[in-house]
């Protein structure tokens, strides 16, 4: 059951690449209003009694993990302005290699000789990918930057969230992180001096799809698996955010890969397919020694 509700929030997760090209507000706004729109919509299945009991750690712990996510929408839509929706969301998959090296760092979990290769053959795809975007020109290298960035902040999310997701109920844990990521966000929007309300009527619309469709049923669903499975399965699921990132850059935007960047995807994708598999099957064997 938590694989198929994986495979359903990772299809919601990916449809935020469409209202973040729709939309003409700049990146921080939209992550701003994604974030507050969520917030309230969550807000009458929060349990503030069982917030208000947690330990003094777990409290640090949302506001980190907080921090992280409001920075990595903030790079993330950035990076859809200069290159494509394709190759952005690529680099987004790139989060298990950083939950690989956290895991590893952090929590001493070392992964066997097979699975970093795999991981190296990801980290070729990556370059590939990023070599036929210099060819696109430099600005669409600068967004293939930002989105590896916003990948390693998004792994951090998930690393500090499966040691604290345990202790919380979804939507209490859920609404504690959007809401310091939305507070951060404000600060961002306060010190750059970027508009709050200036922008077409429409965008209103494309903000409150973002929080509903990738947030509610995207990343709150990942946020209820978080608590059942490993932060390595879930960040598993993100192949298919490239995938329909490719889909959608197509479908909705005209954008086509050039042969660097196709073999660089399947490169990417099936190094890190490999890896968590190899990740998977060490899992079991020391489950079971």
């Amino acid at each position: 059951m938590s694989y198929l509700i994986l495979f359903a929030a990772v299809f919601f997760l990916s449809t935020s690449v469409l209202f973040v090209k729709w939309t003409s507000a700049p990146a921080e706004t939209a992550a701003f209003y994604r974030l507050l729109f969520t917030c309230l919509m969550l807000l009458p299945w929060v349990d503030f009694k069982a917030l208000a009991r947690t330990r003094l750690m777990t409290r640090y712990a949302l506001l980190l993990s907080g921090t992280l996510l409001a920075f990595h929408f903030w790079l993330w839509f950035s990076s859809l302005d200069y290159t494509t929706v394709a190759s952005s969301t690529l680099f987004v998959t790139s989060s298990p290699i950083f939950v690989l090296i956290g895991n590893a760092v952090i929590f001493k979990k070392h992964p066997t000789k097979k699975g970093l290769t795999y991981a190296l053959i990801a980290v070729l795809g990556g370059m590939l990918v990023a070599a036929g975007d210099v060819q696109i020109g430099r600005d669409a290298l600068y967004g293939d930057l930002l989105a590896l960035i916003a990948a390693l902040l998004i792994a951090g999310y998930w690393l500090v969230g499966q040691h604290v997701r345990t202790e919380m109920k979804t939507n209490t844990y859920s609404f504690s992180v959007y809401l310091v990521a939305t507070v951060v966000l404000c600060f961002m929007l306060l010190v750059r001096g970027t508009t709050f309300v200036d922008f077409e009527t429409v965008n209103w619309w494309y903000f409150l799809a973002l929080a509903f469709f990738p947030t509610i049923l995207g990343h709150n669903l990942f946020n209820y698996a978080l608590a059942r499975v490993s932060a390595t399965v879930v960040s598993i699921t993100i192949l298919g955010e490239a995938l329909w990132g490719m889909v959608f850059g197509y479908a909705f935007f005209g954008e086509r890969l050039g042969p660097f960047q196709w073999v660089g995807a399947i490169v990417l994708l099936g190094g890190i397919y490999l890896f968590l598999k190899e990740d998977a099957r060490s899992t079991r064997a020391d489950a079971s020694s």
